[in-house]
């Protein structure tokens, strides 16, 4: 009995979710295709991700002035964007803070050289598109645009290790077995 009433209640909700006007955004889900969206640049130009991303292993940093993990991994993200070939290539930083000023000062000052967007709060992109909430997270797409990868927290990305990955995603299009990448 219990059975079928939850079956008649997950029914009645879902019928219910169906009747809404709110349209749902599209999720970054791994193994599926990156979801488009528009991204406001350091200097306030809006660029389409599908334009920039095309064709290139992407690494997609999603961070934020005021989290120390993401601080300190900057200068990795930075250094790996010059290990990689460009035509090949493209490390990506989606700052999540309130405050433009903040994101360009730290930039500066860090000397970033990778383009740099800023999706004021989160609230477009980070959120409802990535559905992250805690800072750093970072997502990997092949060259297709797929999701092959999502790595939250701090990470040592300009490693010999993780350059031979990125140069297997790049040629197979897919993360290697452990191993595989040495």
């Amino acid at each position: 009995m219990k059975s079928v009433s939850f079956s008649l209640m997950l029914a009645v909700m879902m019928g219910l979710s169906a009747c809404s006007s709110d349209e749902a955004s599209p999720i970054a889900t791994k193994g599926e295709k990156m979801p488009p969206f528009q991204m406001m640049s350091l200097s306030g130009e809006i660029v389409d991700s599908q334009k920039l991303f095309a064709g290139k292993v992407v690494v997609l940093n999603a961070w934020a002035t005021w989290c120390p993990p993401c601080r300190k991994e900057m200068p990795d993200l930075q250094r790996l964007s010059q290990l990689l070939p460009a035509d090949k290539f493209l490390v990506v930083g989606l700052s999540v803070d309130n405050n433009l000023e903040d994101v360009k000062k730290f930039v500066s000052e860090q000397h970033v050289t990778f383009p740099m967007f800023w999706d004021e709060g989160g609230i477009k992109i980070a959120k409802s598109i990535l559905k992250s909430f805690m800072f750093p997270e970072t997502y990997i797409l092949n060259a297709d645009g797929v999701v092959v990868e999502k790595v939250a927290g701090a990470f040592p990305w300009a490693s010999p290790e993780l350059i031979g990955i990125l140069k297997v995603i790049q040629k197979t299009g897919k993360v290697p077995p452990p191993d595989a990448a040495q």
